[in-house]
């Protein structure tokens, strides 16, 4: 073993240099075949996820190709070219398998390339074993997915004995709530983008209640609280930035209250500007945060790129959060996707607030590269405890489990860097690996 030292050596990561710090002696021969095999053994916490039920796919227009293609590796489809409707098309009964792959073809080829598309890649390669798709592949690939579902338990099979998930968060309703390998956090963001009074209208009948005032709307806001608790969700989720900005303001209730009232006096569906009633998707922000607060429930936010197309990435910024966090001390907040491109700002955050907490989730299929980048940063900077590495972020299965085997590569390139330039031992390493890849997760959400 060689002795320690304290000094600066440069290793490359992408394109980019890293600064390591030795401050730990040069580990053993072997230790990065040792540290890649521990990460890739792991039973895991996946933090996110959006899975179809197997169930519901049975049957469907696109239970070929079409199927591995239709989430996230349709953004960049898109964004190669195709049009929406054309693409849309793709998921229905409409063409054969052949003449759908004839129309995605050339836009698949452009796209294959991104991380979405070498996700797909990697799925069809370790679940389907065939190396590629393309024109002799294709059909063949299809036909492996329809077998795939048509003996059950594909969904279990995929997520645990291959992906070795022990545990999911997902939104409610999404799946079965008697698996007990599943947990559920809820969105309330729907009582937050009101533009209307049809919009209250909307939220009154769904709660079957009369709303007349704020008052009304705030118990109808609680009740829908005391349902999702009900079914022992795990946290509280919005997804707002997709629709506005990030910045949450502690309106006075009559400012709020005063919004409202001209909501209601309205004709039903005239929609106001964003700017008249933002003070009350505030005010109704923080109510939220209060009993997210009240029932000690975390909070996931997502910040950083929207996906799709069209949206403002600005909206999204992390640090827009702020004042969130130092008005709520004793509420966890977790930020996701690692705030896509706002590495240095997610980072800063987590390392300033012991109640911000970091979330990788869908971040290797956005940036493998900016995944590395920013977990040797985080690491450095942000407490162990409060990074969570995983989270898969996809409708299919096989999205899901081809993220995890990128995330553990990730982690174990990362990890492996630690290690060989002296910056931490590799029994700290493997401590790190399954903090954020299971137990911080575990802690945080109280999984048993």
């Amino acid at each position: 073993m060689k002795k320690a030292a304290f000094l600066i050596i440069f290793s490359s990561w992408g394109l980019a240099a890293v600064a390591q710090v030795q401050i730990r002696p040069l580990p053993e021969e072997g230790f990065e075949k040792r540290i890649r095999d521990f990460v890739y053994n792991l039973w895991i916490v996946d933090t996110h996820e959006h899975l179809m039920a197997e169930e519901n796919l049975d049957g469907s227009s696109m239970m070929d190709f079409m199927l591995l293609l239709h989430h996230y590796a349709d953004d960049d489809i898109k964004s190669a070219g195709m049009g929406k409707p054309e693409f849309a098309e793709l998921l229905t009964d409409k063409y054969t398998v052949a003449e759908k792959w004839q129309r995605v073809k050339p836009f698949w080829e452009n796209a294959k390339s991104t991380a979405y598309g070498r996700a797909v890649l990697l799925a069809i390669d370790k679940l389907f074993g065939i190396p590629d798709l393309n024109d002799e592949t294709v059909e063949k690939l299809s036909e492996k997915i329809r077998e795939a579902y048509g003996k059950g338990s594909w969904d279990d099979y995929v997520l645990h004995e291959r992906a070795l998930i022990r545990y999911a968060i997902l939104d409610v309703g999404k799946r079965r709530l008697d698996d007990p390998n599943f947990r559920y956090v809820e969105k309330f963001d729907n009582f937050i983008r009101v533009y209307s009074h049809a919009d209250i209208e909307k939220i009154a009948q769904n709660a079957d209640l009369t709303i007349a005032s704020l008052e009304d709307y705030e118990k109808a806001l609680e009740k829908a609280f005391d349902e999702a608790l009900a079914r022992h969700i795990v946290g509280v989720k919005s997804a707002l930035a997709y629709h506005r900005i990030l910045d949450y303001q502690d309106t006075p209730r009559p400012v709020a209250e005063k919004v409202f009232n001209d909501l209601m006096a309205a004709n039903s569906d005239d929609a106001f500007p964003f700017e008249e009633v933002k003070p009350l998707q505030d005010y109704i922000m923080h109510r939220i945060i209060r009993l997210a607060q009240k029932h000690d429930l975390p909070m996931q936010i997502h910040t950083g790129l929207q996906a799709g197309d069209g949206n403002i990435i600005r909206n999204s910024n992390p640090a827009l959060l702020a004042n969130l966090f130092m008005q709520y001390r004793d509420v966890k907040f977790i930020l996701f996707h690692g705030g896509y491109p706002y590495g240095g700002e997610f980072g800063t955050l987590a390392k300033n607030f012991r109640n911000v907490y970091i979330d990788l989730c869908w971040l290797y299929i956005i940036s493998p590269s900016y995944a590395g980048r920013y977990l040797h940063e985080w690491i450095e900077t942000v407490p162990a405890n409060k990074i969570m590495a995983f989270g898969g972020d996809f409708h299919n299965v096989e999205g899901a489990y081809a993220h995890s085997l990128m995330a553990r590569e990730v982690v174990a390139n990362v990890l492996i860097e630690k290690v060989r330039t002296g910056y931490m031992t590799e029994a700290e390493a493997k401590a790190v690996a399954q903090k954020i890849l299971y137990q911080n997760a575990k802690d945080l959400f109280g999984l048993e």
